[in-house]
């Protein structure tokens, strides 16, 4: 009788330390999944951020009279976002719970936006919209 119950307290002992194992495994594999979901959202930001920074970025090395219309997309992978300039210095994209702020350069004015945008360049002045 007292090998029976050693035998069923140690296969009691060994199921609850593998469902230890399995639920840490499951633990570490979510946090992984979440981390990169997290950095993939973060790079999207980057990369519409950096879309309309070499916009900008173009107009600026040109000569004075460039003129050019360039679209931002509507959504990004059905995903609604935000574009904006703030103080003609800060270029900041919000996608899902990430932001990504590019620095201008001073001689930048106007705003941007979703869809179509008018950049040009007169008197060494780069102007959005």
């Amino acid at each position: 009788m007292h090998t029976k119950s050693q035998s069923a307290m140690e296969f009691i002992m060994l199921a609850s330390f593998m469902l230890l194992v399995v639920l840490g495994f499951f633990a570490v594999t979510s946090s992984k999944l979440l981390e990169a979901r997290e950095e993939g959202n973060r790079k999207i930001a980057e990369d519409i951020a950096e879309l309309a920074y070499s916009e900008i970025d173009t107009a600026q090395y040109v000569n004075d009279g460039y003129s050019r219309i360039f679209a931002m997309p509507q959504t990004v992978n059905g995903v609604d976002y935000s574009i904006k300039i703030i103080d003609s210095r800060e270029l900041v994209v919000g996608y899902l719970d990430k932001e990504h702020i590019k620095f201008l350069p001073s001689n930048v004015t106007g705003s941007i936006a979703k869809g179509n945008n008018k950049i040009s360049r007169n008197n060494g002045i780069v102007s959005i919209n």
